[in-house]
């Protein structure tokens, strides 16, 4: 490993998780307040490192653009930050789908919102760096091409950006056929350019599966959410069903007292009318 990619990590440690060692919402619950917010602070803290780690593959591009043929050294640190940056990105995205997995106030719902804006944000903007360097190595590869073979068709060029095998043939047989005398150095850088945009695919494919996986877990947090919400609808509703439901049954039972009452009192009244009459007709006779 060279001295400026160990003079890199050195500055840029990566910061501890305070979750679970699995990372994958298996373990202990974040269940304090202040274990919740120390581990906002250090997935802030793992992010900025996954900055950090973007700027400097970009230098490294831009290094690698500026040489005239492929640096080992370059394409050494390349690989090794990238794989560091690769294993940074799957912890961040675990540990940041574990918090959205956890009950928690609406405190803890904004942050861990916040929080995946941010490494969404940047995995967007690695994204844009990745697609960049992999535009300007294609235009790269189409120059020297051309410079081996002047009048190339666009199609042959396209075929040679491509790394197909007839476009490996076409410019194997423009090296043998050219005057050019750095041609089969051309050929070499070539060659490495198409290995760095094999592995520009590589990279955007793993970015593509990270920012649909964070977009999955955001979709999947407001599922639960809306599913809390309508619990809670569903429970209040059940609430005010069953205290209507007690209130009719105290209404009814009110009513069929009432009527009782009334029963008895129409037969009170009746029973006086029968024996005021009874004595009435008594005393006529």
């Amino acid at each position: 490993m060279s001295d400026r990619l160990a003079a890199y990590r050195s500055q840029h440690p990566e910061p501890a998780s305070n979750l679970p060692a699995n990372g994958s919402g298996s373990g202990t619950a974040v269940s304090s307040r202040a274990d919740f917010l120390s581990e906002i602070t250090s997935l802030q803290e793992a992010i900025n490192n996954l900055t950090n780690n973007i700027r400097y593959i970009s230098t490294l591009h831009t290094r690698s653009l500026n040489t005239a043929s492929g640096d080992e050294t370059v394409t050494r640190e390349l690989g090794i930050i990238k794989e560091e940056t690769s294993k940074l990105q799957n912890d961040i995205r675990d540990r940041i789908a574990f918090l959205a997995n956890q009950p928690g106030d609406d405190m803890r719902v904004n942050q861990t919102k916040l929080i995946r804006k941010r490494f969404m944000d940047v995995l967007q903007d690695y994204r844009r760096a990745e697609q960049d360097f992999t535009n300007r190595s294609k235009q790269r590869v189409g120059r020297q091409f051309r410079i081996v073979k002047p009048d190339a068709t666009d199609d042959e060029v396209r075929q040679v950006i491509d790394a197909s095998a007839s476009g490996t043939q076409i410019f194997s047989e423009a090296v043998l056929s050219s005057s050019y005398g750095e041609a089969r150095s051309a050929y070499r850088e070539v060659q490495s350019r198409q290995q760095d945009l094999a592995q520009m695919e590589r990279t955007m494919a793993e970015l593509a599966q990270l920012f649909n996986d964070a977009t999955i877990v955001e979709q999947h947090d407001e599922q639960i959410k809306e599913i809390e919400h309508t619990a809670q609808e569903v429970n209040v509703n059940t609430e005010k069903g069953l205290s209507l439901t007690e209130e009719a049954v105290r209404l009814a039972r009110s009513i069929r007292k009432k009527k009782w009452i009334c029963f008895w009192i129409c037969v009170c009244i009746i029973a006086i009318l029968a024996l005021v009459l009874g004595l009435a007709l008594g005393l006529k006779k």
